[in-house]
């Protein structure tokens, strides 16, 4: 017995015509006779009676009915599955974001994802650029949100996102806190409180460059690892820092937050991209990756 044999036993039992139901078969009536026939013989049971008044489903043909309309469905449902999981349209998906990506483009993209893709189960997590493009290379993450380094990383894709700006991150006695935007220039002789260059190079690297453009070398006498661990720090009057946009959505006592710009008046900005190993086996990644594309700005 196979699914074509059970096919053809569903749709004689529609028609209860062998002229009909051969048709619809796109084959001939002796042929599906003789199919009948021989599904009958294998079950050890009468599944029509046929005589002067038409062909008729028996008790025992109603049962089987019952169970091939299973079968068949159940293989339709599978082959369908496994297209979609295929073409990544099922499935998990593994994601991980630096701190502002996860508080800023994170929000935005994962309900355009979602609805489009809503049998693709999202496991999220969050670290620092570094860690993430390690579990990236080791095949732990499916795509990521970080800070690129200066540099390229043998196996991985990447597609910038929006720069993101920067503010400066004061206690609310500094005397900076009561400024509506700063240069750079203007902190040259504050303690700041800096991102390690360990954890995330590329930030670092960025920030080192944009002070020397302003003329000076900041005075980095505090690290932090973690983007949110730096406002705790802020809050204690250690010094002041140079933090994504995004961390301005958390609200931290006796923290305020002050606009950064460059010589010209505008915003000063950091980069982030989407990465994503480049074997990378998941399709739903690039799934991700195209709404991505599709629904963030193209300036931040």
């Amino acid at each position: 017995m196979d699914f074509r044999q059970l096919r053809q036993f569903v749709v004689l039992a529609a028609e209860l015509n062998y002229r009909k139901a051969a048709e619809r078969l796109h084959m001939t009536q002796p042929p599906l006779s003789l199919a009948i026939k021989r599904l009958e013989e294998e079950l050890g049971a009468r599944l029509f009676e046929r005589d002067r008044q038409g062909v008729r489903l028996t008790v025992a043909g109603g049962v089987f009915l019952r169970e091939a309309q299973r079968l068949l469905d159940g293989a339709q449902a599978a082959a369908q599955a496994t297209r979609d999981a295929d073409q990544g349209r099922v499935g998990s998906l593994r994601v991980c974001a630096v701190p502002s990506a996860a508080l800023d483009l994170l929000p935005r993209l994962l309900p355009y994802f979602a609805k489009r893709f809503p049998s693709v189960r999202l496991r999220l997590s969050s670290g620092s650029s570094v860690s993430i493009l390690a579990e990236l290379q080791r095949g732990e993450l499916d795509v990521a949100l970080l800070v690129p380094p200066a540099a390229g990383v043998p196996g991985i894709e990447w597609m910038p996102l929006p720069r993101q700006r920067l503010l400066l991150a004061v206690p609310c006695g500094h005397a900076l806190a009561r400024r509506q935007a700063l240069r750079l220039a203007d902190i040259g002789a504050e303690t700041l409180v800096a991102l390690a260059h360990s954890d995330s190079p590329g930030f670092a690297g960025e920030i080192m460059a944009l002070c020397q453009r302003e003329g000076f070398t900041p005075r980095a006498l505090q690290e932090s690892s973690h983007a949110l661990i730096t406002l705790p720090l802020i809050a204690a009057g250690l010094g002041v820092a140079i933090v994504p946009q995004a961390l301005a959505r958390i609200a931290v006592e006796n923290v305020v937050f002050v606009a950064l710009q460059d010589a010209a008046g505008q915003p000063l900005t950091y980069a982030l991209a989407l990465a994503m190993p480049a074997a990378g086996l998941n399709p739903a990644a690039r799934w991700f990756t195209q709404c991505a594309y599709e629904c963030l700005p193209a300036q931040p």
